[in-house]
């Protein structure tokens, strides 16, 4: 039987799920990313644009903010290659 993922709301009180693309801090920046894993306490956000090693964090739900839009879109698209 498999487990029922938790729900985990960001910091406008919307609902995360998986594959959702977030804006989260990281250093003092604001990275762009996408939900990859959902966690009992945290969620796995992967970095869109950079790859290799670091670019997957474990981020508290509330220390994102989930985006959507046609800028968010292009950005997705622009850096598609990068995806993986």
């Amino acid at each position: 039987m498999a487990k029922e993922l938790p729900v985990h709301r960001d910091q406008l009180g919307r609902e995360l799920k998986m594959g959702d693309c977030v804006a989260y801090p990281q250093s003092n920046s604001l990275v762009i990313g996408v939900v990859r894993k959902i966690n009992p306490k945290m969620i796995g956000v992967r970095r869109i644009g950079k790859n290799g090693w670091g670019s997957e964090k474990n981020k508290y739900p509330v220390d994102c903010v989930k985006l959507d839009g046609p800028e968010v879109t292009m950005f997705i698209i622009k850096n598609a290659g990068e995806l993986k």
